[in-house]
């Protein structure tokens, strides 16, 4: 269907006035944490959506492809910012690819993302939902156990039921990657993370 040129002019303003909101929006410090989950090393999420130039360049290195864009659900200030989704990828910077070079952090061209000592690390904590767990229902699962790379952070009963340490969960996403049950018995929260103090 055609379009007039009063109609296209209309169309044009109101998009450059929708993205000039967003630009805005993403320039102004957050007041509350959010509730995405960061790479390891990502700055304070108040100033996180500021420094990130959302160039897309952690998600190529990433070699999980643990990290995705944020979307609106996330906030507009989050739009096409890293995230961490286990469901698509564990981050690997304990065990794995990234323990000897955490990529994204090496490769960001701001400073959104530093390199930090793994000590430091906390992307969020693990969710337990029990009534999808399949040790639950009788079977014999520990995956989550047994891939889990932080010793303490998911310890197995006697009864062969997994249970889990907050404390000491960095928020990898290895255990909701690698659970077999459907839907998934594990969920990651940014709830506990650490984050880099960005010096400005």
């Amino acid at each position: 269907m055609a379009i007039t040129r009063r109609e296209y002019v209309t169309l044009l303003a109101e998009s450059v006035l929708v993205l000039g909101v967003m630009k805005i929006a993403s320039l102004v410090p957050a007041t509350t944490d959010t509730a995405v989950v960061r790479p390891p090393g990502a700055i304070d999420e108040a100033y996180f959506p500021l420094l990130c130039v959302r160039c897309g360049i952690c998600l190529e290195v990433c070699p999980t492809k643990a990290i995705m864009l944020g979307g609106f659900e996330e906030g507009i200030a989050a739009v096409n910012t890293p995230k961490i989704d286990p469901l698509n990828g564990a981050c690997e910077f304990i065990r794995g690819r990234c323990e000897e070079s955490m990529r994204c952090a090496d490769h960001c061209p701001t400073g959104a993302i530093q390199r930090v000592a793994k000590e430091q690390v906390k992307l969020g904590t693990v969710k337990f939902n029990h009534a999808s767990c399949l040790a639950y229902h009788g079977k014999e699962c520990v995956v989550c156990s047994e891939m889990c790379p932080v010793p303490g952070a998911i310890v197995v009963t006697e009864d062969l039921k997994p249970t889990f340490n907050p404390d000491k969960c960095v928020g990898c996403g290895t255990c909701v990657y690698s659970c077999p049950a459907n839907p998934k018995a594990l969920g990651l929260l940014a709830e506990g993370a650490k984050r880099t103090k960005w010096l400005g």
